[in-house]
């Protein structure tokens, strides 16, 4: 008994490819139950997507062929061999989303926690410092051996604390921990729109894989979660740019475009702009950033060392009997103290040093796509788009950076 199947047409590369109605329904029934977990709004992409992956081929009896063209032609490994979404490739995001997800979570606890601990030690050295320094100004009034001991004692518990502080930064603790949060929110964000997208207008599946997991394991390198070891160093001797992507492939050398190239959306023209962008990036940005972190560390350097060294000035001074003396210097330490807290240079150094990450990222981005083939990259249209919009400049405007510029970006 013959059988009559509606199709429906769609024209893909001046070819018609149509699938049967009751072919695409016993095909959706056998996969429903694989493909449950996925959002709908991923799901309708990505079947759409598929369903442009098959061609027909009427034979003269009225039966109906079907021809599959390979995947990677047009799915670019997003896709299974009947031009559905390969559950594999899905499931691999998905747990990659979780684990992106947790860490979020657990940076922004840890946020939260070291925060709380910048506020504790201010408020502790705080009152310890006004309780040595009157203690050392009665004393000089009316000497009493126990007033000296209470100074010493609570001056040479606030100079601990100044140190321990100045050692640890919480302030800038919480600032790493608030920008992983920030970083690899986006990572999370990036994969679930990267998933809604036509699968032709995508990277290839297993290159934008590696791509993210490399850069989730540069965002635990960068910002690691314990406290010791490994903690980030808070005055190295240069600040270099925090690292948040993965390294770029120099053995790979880079892939010319034609100038009447239109592949994927790739044109000569287009290639220029982003190498012009990304030579900016290099050599006005990042530097930019880079400087103005090494400054502030350098400041932040100062006045971390000030501060303990004047709360031990201030006991030593009390032992010597100039209590006067002591409670003036006491006063003057927690005054720098107090000063290097409210402007937080811990916490701007990592501002900037993440400032100069950023844009290093985006750079290598850049340098990356350039060295894929024109087939294994994104469409050239959204990726330009994307890259603007990091920079904070406009999208779709030509070209992206504008003639005589002196900096690539400016979003900060």
């Amino acid at each position: 008994m013959a059988l009559f199947a509606v199709s429906c047409v769609l024209p893909v590369d001046s070819s018609s490819l149509v699938l049967p109605r009751l072919g695409h329904t016993k095909l959706h029934s056998q996969d429903r139950h694989r493909s449950a977990h996925i959002r709908p709004s991923n799901r309708r992409t990505l079947i759409r997507a598929g369903l442009a992956l098959t061609k027909e081929k009427v034979v003269d009896t009225g039966k109906v062929e079907f021809v599959h063209d390979r995947v990677a032609d047009y799915s670019k490994g997003w896709t299974n061999a009947i031009g559905l979404p390969d559950q594999r490739v899905v499931s691999q995001f998905e747990a990659l989303s979780v684990l992106v997800s947790d860490r979020v979570e657990m940076h922004s606890i840890l946020a939260f926690q070291r925060d709380n601990w910048n506020r504790l030690f201010h408020n502790t050295i705080t009152m310890a410092s006004v309780a040595a320094a009157i203690a050392s100004a009665v004393n000089g009034a009316l000497p009493a051996s126990g007033l000296q001991v209470v100074a010493i004692v609570l001056g040479m518990g606030a100079a601990a604390l100044m140190a321990l502080v100045s050692k640890f930064q919480p302030s800038q603790l919480a600032e790493e921990q608030r920008h992983a949060a920030r970083f690899f929110k986006r990572l999370g964000a990036d994969i679930e729109a990267t998933l809604q997208v036509d699968p032709r207008l995508r990277g290839e599946a297993s290159i934008y894989w590696e791509q993210s997991i490399a850069t989730a394991h540069a965002l635990d390198r960068a910002f690691p979660l314990p406290l010791t070891p490994i903690v980030v160093e808070k005055f190295p001797k240069q600040v270099h740019p925090s690292k948040i992507s993965g390294d770029v492939d120099l053995a790979r050398p880079e892939v010319e475009v034609s100038p009447n190239s239109h592949k994927n959306g790739w044109t000569w023209s287009a290639v220029e702009d982003l190498r012009h962008t990304a030579e900016l990036l290099r050599t006005s940005d990042v530097p930019e950033y880079t400087s103005m972190a090494n400054d502030a560390k350098g400041l932040n350097l100062i006045l971390s060392i000030t501060s303990p060294m004047l709360a031990t000035a201030g006991v030593v001074l009390n032992m010597a009997g100039c209590p006067a003396v002591a409670a003036a210097v006491t006063v003057g330490s927690l005054f720098v103290h107090t000063f290097t807290h409210a402007l937080q240079m811990g916490a701007v150094t990592e501002v900037y040093r993440n400032c100069a990450g950023y844009y290093a990222a985006v750079e290598r981005s850049i340098d990356q796509t350039l060295r894929l083939p024109v087939e294994q990259r994104e469409d050239a249209t959204i990726f330009q788009q994307k890259i603007a919009v990091l920079l904070g400049r406009r999208p779709a405007v030509t070209p992206m950076v504008p003639v005589g510029s002196k900096s690539a970006g400016v979003l900060f």
